[in-house]
């Protein structure tokens, strides 16, 4: 390594000097022969350790070439790092004598040379330069690429005083000038390789005008050289990422930063320089006065600098043409008095590093800005800005955060991008377009300002303006494209420019106007604009919608993420912002106040949308919302600041007589300075804010006030107000007929002063004035701040203006209209002069950027924009059958609906998924296309992974599902669909419908298990509604009543109190079901009914819950109302299915089974009768213990029912019978609280358990006595009268009260009646037979009893000896 570095020169010196003619290169010749003769005598001079150094240094010149080709390679990464080891290992420690110096340096890589010896060494290779002799160009550039790859040349070129300075400076310029038309490829190739050596060597450190002169040589390769044209651009690439990855390295010199806030101002002189005849980069100083640009663009970060100038210069930025926003930003980059101004950073407090990067920044943004139409001018903006863009987009994340850097550079930075955005080049364009990405998706914090104006002028403008390029809008969607999808920019944007009063909504005014241009209302000339493109422009426009509502998706569920992990829902200030700086600020409105800023700016917004129809109603909003007072000067200093209001509508309301609006025009006027004011300048400052009414009675008013308070600030001026309200209305008529080109012929100079000449000479107006005034009114037209059109445009324009007021105008104004070249140059004139004026009065800091991380502010987002996204997506798929744009809307319904679900947005949330429910089209097939077989996949895939989403719409989905499944299984409807198409396109969407009614349409009745309470009763009762409108149908239908069951399978693991609540639903459907006229339809519910009594059966049942009562009431209720012998035949049966399957599982549920059976006793049809009745003795007979508690009174209920039915009197006997074995069961203690106890006389006797069970058995049995068939009343009196016989000893007196009052004098209540009624005749059967045995066995039970229990009681005696005389007469008399 050592040989090669050493004997590299001199090789290339010894060939060089061969080329040399002495007569052509003497001088040349001469400065090598010196060099060689140098070193030849300290070669002579060396110790034989240094000839073998020498000599090893020669050997390995071959791999020095090829570590010198790496080199070049690898620019960027040269340092001395890799040479500090050759060092180690071949320094040679001894001294060396002074001639021998160079050879010892040039031995071994980062050795230095020092004094003389660079001039010994550069001699020659400067001669070479100047000879402009390939063969000797070309080694030289070798050589000298070697001597700075090997840090063997030290010095700071450009730096004044900088070690070797001016030495270096020499060199490379000489090298730069290597290039020019007859250069050679490889001699350009090796200028290249130079110059990158150069700049990313860490020794021979390039800076200030040499670092340009580099650059600048690399410009006009890459313009020029068509071979080199790649390898210039990677070049110029490479050199600018070292120029600023030094800067982020290096330190600033102070020790603590400047203040964002109080930046220095330093006169500064950048030089001159020129790129040959195609390239110009220079950096004079430019005359001219005022802020930078960035200042003066950023919106107001202070609470001190008043709202009216924010507003004015948003109006300026944004207002009457691109042409005079552009003189705008010219003048406010020059100085007038030569003086330079650099807010950011002191020049002199800058590292060189710093000051390296921000003259190449400011050189590439001047490049950028360059508007000729010539080629090169073209070819060399176009490559500033990709340099430009590459920059932006290359530099570390903390440069982005850099604001003193970027404060310095951002004049520059905007003008060129100003430039570009408005160039009718789509290159250039697009490029703005790129540049303007990087911007916001990496500096937003740093230039919010710039991004509240470039926003609306590059972004709004091309998509609202008819004016902009097709090109220019599709470069626009592109960039919106990529923009979308990054989550936290769009929140960022609306939270610092939607939810800032003073800014414009920005993420809103985008949304709308993508929304506009996805739905195909975009501005364009329709002949211009073919098919594809705007298939394409709408297909881009959708896509950035789409990409909007899934970003904000993102967000939040990468917010909830984030709250889950760290286990915190609240944010500081310090969680909120990302800001990394130094010169953080503490806020006084944190983002906990995002959302009331903007509900209070939408509540503006909608109380000046108001104004703007009705002017009064529009006031007593903001009135009834307290945003005014109610006094006139609050109203009066809304109608002055408000700058979104119509001021034709300002000037109505002023101009009317009603009290309060009159206070307010006067609270108006006074509120206004006309102090030392010219007339026509006050009056120029009036009308600013308003336009005047076309009433003339509303303008007398308005003159009147305004020439009282001139007269007020201007005393002496006029005799009286009457003078200066005669000249105001004369101004206002001298503008109109001056200005209106409908009037004709012009009201001249003195018929203007003979208006205003008055009888009395000392009440008018001096004639020095009333000409100032007529001079200055034709010449300059008065015109409201926002009125662009003009009093006087013909009603052409209108139109076109009415039509361009319908925009989202940019910053709260209309965007501009084309006017013509006069017009545009007095405009441009006017804004640049009040800009200046602005400047030069008022200072604008940098807006606080909010990096918001709150969850919440997702849902104003939404609500902003969530309608127009709906409408968009609406649109988009009722206009045609584009799959592409077909599944983008899918995406966009999708994340719809999620979002609003998650945010709660029941309203937003519920239009969603109609809408796209409508989009199914399953309610007409005739009409269904691909498109909507899209929309209902879109809806099956919801109810799979959304399925919480759909609450209130369960109704709709289901209808879906039934619709899909009739349409599939029925052949003549399937032959309807797509009626009119080919049979492929059919057959497709047949095939894909066959496919959703499988197993996805089956999903959304298996997913119901995953519903919350609240929603799987909504699921319910939307299938029960399905399934009622199915059965109304003709034929009717069992599908969902079928999947209703299903469900229920799926569901029954849920706990009983949403069980209680789904069957509450479910009951109600069966019930009507198992009703219906149609008995096939009506056996199908009973069965189902039957299917789901059997699976609940299986659940156990504990004490005294009654819900297997509940489950079986359904059938009660259709055993009592059904008029179907078939229907009543199979409840018994499904009953008796149940009892034989699940006997040991039934608790509350007997009581609804002796319901049904009581109700089966009173059938007409016998087999029915027959059928119960077995089921019933069964049960009692075998299965006693399981009736227990209340169920014991319907079982003998039922028992009653069946003796008193008339069909079998076999049954009615078998009934008594086992009426008789529940009174032993109920004696021996087997029902709870049934047994009988001891009289217990201290007891309360009104009251007895027992005769809840007994009294009814008694009283059944009381009125079988009556029953028409002799066996059966027989056997009820002797069962009757065995049981008061034997259990009667254990009656108290009271309940043997009753039973005689209720239950045995009853009996008797015929022959009373008969004998009344004389109906002896209709008895005589049961007075024969029954009459004469129930009074005996009356009286005997009387008897018995008598002395236990009725001796103390006369009254009792008595009482019924006289009852039983009285039957015993009435019989003896019967008889």
């Amino acid at each position: 390594m050592a040989g090669a570095a050493g004997g590299f020169l001199t090789r290339a010196l010894e060939s060089m000097l061969k080329e040399c003619s002495p007569k052509k290169y003497g001088e040349l010749q001469k400065a090598i022969q010196t060099y060689l003769d140098s070193t030849k005598e300290t070669t002579q001079q060396s110790t034989s350790t240094e000839k073998i150094q020498s000599s090893s240094s020669a050997g390995d010149g071959s791999s020095n070439d090829a570590t010198d080709a790496e080199a070049v390679k690898d620019g960027n990464n040269i340092d001395g790092s890799s040479s500090t080891q050759h060092t180690a290992e071949d320094l040679v420690t001894k001294p060396v004598a002074t001639g021998g110096a160079i050879t010892t340096a040039l031995a071994s890589a980062g050795h230095t040379l020092k004094g003389t010896e660079v001039e010994l060494v550069l001699q020659p290779l400067r001669l070479a330069f100047e000879t402009k002799n390939l063969k000797l160009v070309e080694p030289a550039l070798d050589c000298l690429h070697k001597l700075i790859a090997y840090d063997h040349l030290e010095g700071d070129p450009g730096v004044e005083g900088g070690k070797n300075a001016e030495q270096f400076t020499d060199i490379l310029n000489m090298v730069c000038g290597c290039v020019d038309n007859s250069s050679s490829d490889s001699t350009i190739l090796q200028v290249l390789k130079v110059l990158l050596t150069a700049v990313a060597s860490t020794k021979f450190r390039v800076h200030g005008e040499p670092l340009l002169g580099v650059i600048r040589i690399c410009y006009n390769i890459a313009l020029n050289s068509s071979v080199n044209q790649a390898t210039s651009k990677a070049m110029l690439t490479q050199m600018i990422s070292i120029v600023f990855r030094r800067m982020e390295t290096d330190q600033i010199t102070q020790d603590s930063p400047l203040s964002s806030d109080a930046h220095a101002q330093t006169e500064t002189t950048e030089g001159d320089g020129s790129i040959s005849n195609n390239v110009e980069i220079t950096l004079d100083d430019q005359n001219g006065k005022g802020i930078i640009l960035g200042d003066a663009l950023s919106i107001n970060r202070g609470k001190d600098t008043p709202l009216a100038f924010v507003e004015e210069l948003q109006n300026l930025a944004g207002g009457a043409d691109i042409k005079g926003l552009e003189a705008v930003l010219d003048k406010a980059v020059h100085l007038e008095d030569g003086k330079k101004i650099t807010r950011g950073i002191d020049l002199d407090s800058m590292s060189m590093g710093h000051r390296d990067a921000l003259l190449l920044f400011r050189t590439l943004c001047k490049m950028g800005m360059k508007e000729e139409n010539d080629e090169v001018t073209i070819k060399t903006r176009l490559l500033s800005l990709e340099l430009l863009q590459g920059l932006l987009e290359g530099v570390s994340h903390s440069f982005t955060k850099n604001f003193h850097f970027i404060d310095s550079v951002k004049a520059y930075l905007s003008y060129a991008l100003l430039r570009s955005s408005v160039s009718q080049s789509p290159v250039i364009f697009q490029y703005a377009t790129g540049i303007f990405t990087v911007l916001l998706l990496r500096f937003r914090e740093s230039l919010k300002g710039e991004i509240g104006v470039f926003f609306p002028l590059i972004v709004l403008r091309s998509l609202d303006s008819s004016d902009s390029p097709l090109i220019q809008r599709t470069s626009v969607l592109r960039m919106l494209e990529k923009v979308c999808k990054d989550p936290q920019m769009l929140v960022d944007i609306f939270v610092n420019y939607d939810c800032d009063l003073e800014a414009a909504n920005l993420f809103e005014r985008m949304v709308t106007a993508l929304s506009k241009i996805a739905q195909g209302t975009f501005n364009a000339d329709p002949n211009s604009v073919t098919a594809s493109q705007t298939t394409s422009i709408k297909g881009s426009s959708l896509q950035c919608l789409v990409n909007v509502l899934k970003s904000l998706v993102d967000w939040e569920n990468s917010r909830r993420e984030f709250e889950k992990q760290n286990g915190n829902t609240q944010f500081t200030d310090e969680d909120v912002s990302t800001r990394e700086s130094n010169d953080l600020r503490n806020r006084e409105e944190g983002p906990s106040n995002f959302e009331k800023v903007k509900a209070h700016k939408s509540t503006i917004e909608a109380a000046v949308s108001e104004f703007n129809r009705q002017p009064g109603k529009g006031i007593e909003y903001l009135i009834s919302n307290k945003l005014v007072e109610y006094k006139p000067a609050s109203v009066a200093q809304f109608l002055r600041n408000t700058p979104s209001l119509d001021k034709a509508m300002v000037g109505d309301y002023l101009g009317q007589h009603e009290e309060f609006p009159l206070a307010v025009m006067h609270a108006y006027v006074d509120s206004m300075a006309f102090s030392e004011m010219k007339f026509h300048t006050a009056i120029r400052e009036f009308l600013k804010g308003f336009r005047l009414p076309g009433e003339a009675q509303k303008i007398d008013r308005i003159m009147e006030k305004f020439a009282e308070r001139y007269c007020a600030d201007n005393p002496g001026l006029f005799k009286n107000a009457d003078t200066a309200y005669v000249l105001a209305y004369a101004v206002i008529m001298l503008n109109t007929d001056a200005h209106n080109p409908m009037v004709w012929p012009k009201m001249s100079k003195a018929d203007f002063i003979r208006m205003n000449t008055m009888s009395d000479a000392e009440e008018s107006a001096p004639k020095d004035l009333l000409e100032e005034i007529y001079e200055s009114i034709v010449k300059d037209e008065i015109k409201m701040k926002t009125d662009r059109t003009g009093l006087g445009k013909s009603s052409k324009q209108k139109p076109e203006t009415e039509e361009r007021g319908r925009l989202v105008s940019i910053l709260n104004l209309a965007l501009p209209r084309r006017n013509s070249v006069t017009d545009t140059k007095s405009e441009s004139e006017d804004i640049i002069k009040q800009t200046q004026a602005f400047f030069r009065t008022q200072g604008v800091k940098r807006g606080i950027f909010y990096t918001a991380q709150q969850i919440e502010l997702v849902r104003p987002m939404v609500e902003a924009v969530g309608w127009p996204l709906l409408a968009t997506f609406s649109v988009t798929m009722e206009e045609g059958d584009n799959k592409p744009r077909v599944l983008l809307c899918m995406e966009g319904f999708r994340a719809g609906i999620h979002i609003t679900r998650v945010l709660g947005m029941d309203t937003m949330r519920y239009a969603f998924l109609t809408s796209l429910v409508r989009f199914t089209f399953l309610h007409a097939p005739k009409e269904m296309r691909s498109k909507n077989v899209e929309a209902l996949r879109t809806l099956f895939s919801l109810c799979d992974a959304e399925s919480d989403s759909l609450q209130d719409t369960w109704n709709a989905v289901l209808e879906c599902v039934s619709r899909l499944e009739f349409i599939t299984s029925t052949p003549a409807i399937a032959a309807t669909v797509m009626q009119g198409s080919n049979q492929i396109s059919r057959d497709g969407v047949l095939q894909s419908l066959k496919e959703l009614a499988g197993r996805p349409s089956e999903q959304v009745f298996v997913n119901s298990v995953k519903l919350n309470s609240d929603s799987v009763v909504e699921f319910f009762k939307a299938l029960c509604g399905v399934s009622a409108e199915e059965m109304k149908q003709t034929p009717a239908r069992v599908f969902s009543l079928q999947k209703l069951v299903e469900i229920s399978y799926y569901n029954m693991a849920r706990i009983r109190m949403v069980w209680a609540r789904i069957w509450s639903v479910l009951a109600n459907h069966f019930i009507s079901a198992g009703s219906h006229h149609d008995e096939k339809i009506a056996m199908y519910a009973i069965d189902s009914l039957r299917q789901l009594g059997m699976k609940y059966l299986e659940r156990a049942e504990l004490t005294n819950f009654t819900f297997q009562n509940d489950i079986l009431k359904p059938f009660v209720i259709l055993m009592r109302n059904s008029r179907s012998e078939t229907i009543r035949a199979l409840i018994v049966d499904c009953i008796i299915q149940m009892i034989k399957s699940k006997v040991g599982n039934i608790k509350s549920g007997w009581r609804s089974v002796f319901m049904i059976f009581t109700a089966a006793a009173d059938d007409e049809l016998e087999s029915i009768v027959e059928s119960a009745f077995e089921n019933v003795e069964q049960v009692i007979l075998e299965h006693f213990d399981q009736v227990v508690g209340d169920c014991f009174m319907d079982c003998v209920n039922c028992l009653i029912g069946f003796a008193n039915n008339k069909t079998s009197h076999r049954i009615s006997l078998k009934a008594i019978a086992l009426l008789r074995i529940c009174e032993d069961r109920l004696a021996e203690g087997l029902i709870p609280g049934g047994a009988l106890k001891p009289i217990d006389v201290d007891a309360d006797i009104a009251f007895d358990v027992t005769e809840h069970y007994w009294f009814p058995m008694l009283a059944g049995l009381s009125d079988l006595t009556s029953d028409p068939r002799s066996e059966v009343r027989n056997c009820a009196l002797e069962v009757l009268f065995d049981l008061l016989n034997e259990r009667g000893r254990k009656f108290s007196s009271a309940f043997w009260e009753s039973i005689f009052h209720r239950v045995l004098f009853p009996i008797f209540d015929h022959v009373r009646h008969a004998g009344r009624d004389n109906l002896a005749s209709s008895n005589d059967e049961w007075l024969r037979e029954t009459s004469i045995h129930s009074l005996q066995l009356l009286c005997n039970l009387f008897n018995t009893f008598y002395k236990a229990f009725l001796l103390g009681d006369s009254n009792l005696m008595g009482q019924k000896f006289e009852n039983c005389m009285r039957s015993s007469k009435e019989l003896y008399e019967i008889n």
